[in-house]
């Protein structure tokens, strides 16, 4: 086990200003380390919730392989956690190149730039589970297949092979953590937050209302972002290079009981109703994660999903 706890390590997290980012960098500054956060927009930096004290934030377009060189060569890590990227599966299926220029050309563009300075404590990749796609067998273990059914599980599919060449052939350690569906309050472009925010404004209304809603035939392992950046830091603390680590609750929720649980919660009335705008070309049936690799390593889920629930409505009910 490598011991991260003194010295103080610099840590830079790529796309600290997205919700992960924001979560994951207040967590790293509570255990004593200095943060350089990367953002991609002034715009992000408004965001409810994110950490000012103790987080450096520097502009980074991850498409801009110059300004990727500048931002290393300033803060000089001894380690990296790569989180930025185009996450959203719906802006994948509509413009698959800009997605694969930030996500697959950037991460090779920052590999090639710590190729010059290995950190000293290696990078973690988040990984995303999209490119298991289709999944027949459940729980989904780390052994299972490649095979994503988007754009966005493509690209994500390619970071992971970028870093298993890139650890194998250069000096770099690179650790990969799968994450399954990662939410909690202050998300924005996930079922979860989408209906609590949809809820909380009907609420504000004082009348009844509709929740417009996609698919709701499916399940989905979806952890809270609390838990989650435990699971990331033991990730990077304990991982191996050639053991991907699946990150999720290991459970499965129905986005339908999502939306019921919400309607319930509601302060008046919330009719359900199905919109096809929000249907996506293809959406995988159901998906479980595996997660005795991650416990292994010392992770236990901590918060109860309708803990998660709640809080996401009471997040959007204060504006």
């Amino acid at each position: 086990m490598r011991n991260l706890r003194t010295p103080p390590m610099r840590i830079l997290i790529t796309g600290a200003s997205g919700f992960i980012g924001r979560h994951l960098s207040a967590y790293v500054v509570s255990k004593g380390h200095e943060v350089t956060g990367t953002y991609l927009s002034e715009s992000e930096l408004s965001a409810r919730d994110i950490p000012r004290d103790g987080v450096c934030w520097v502009p980074l377009d991850m498409q801009n392989s110059a300004r990727i060189s500048e931002v290393l060569a300033e803060c000089r890590p001894d380690a990296v956690f790569h989180l930025a990227a185009q996450a959203y599966a719906k802006r994948a299926w509509n413009d698959p190149l800009d997605t694969f220029r930030t996500n697959v050309l950037g991460t090779i563009s920052l590999y090639e730039a710590l190729r010059n300075s290995p950190p000293r404590e290696g990078i973690l990749l988040t990984a995303s589970a999209s490119a298991y796609g289709a999944v027949k067998e459940l729980p989904i273990r780390e052994a299972a297949p490649l095979n994503p059914t988007n754009p966005y599980g493509v690209s994500k599919a390619c970071q992971e092979l970028l870093s298993q060449q890139y650890s194998l052939n250069f000096d770099l350690r690179i650790v990969c953590a799968r994450l399954f569906g990662t939410t909690g309050p202050g998300k924005t472009g996930d079922a979860l937050n989408d209906f609590a925010r949809q809820v909380a404004a009907i609420e504000r209304t004082h009348q009844p209302g509709v929740l417009r809603v996609g698919n709701l035939t499916t399940k989905r392992d979806v952890q809270d972002i609390r838990d989650a950046v435990r699971a990331l830091w033991l990730v990077f603390e304990k991982g191996v290079p050639s053991e991907p680590v699946n990150v999720g609750s290991g459970n499965s929720y129905s986005i339908s009981w999502i939306a019921e649980t919400l309607a319930r919660l509601s302060k008046v009335a919330v009719e359900i109703r199905q919109d096809p705008a929000l249907m996506r070309p293809t959406d995988e049936p159901a998906n479980q994660a595996d997660i005795s690799r991650l416990r292994a390593l010392g992770y236990a889920p901590s918060l109860p999903f309708e803990r998660t629930i709640v809080d996401s409505l009471e997040f959007w009910r204060q504006g």
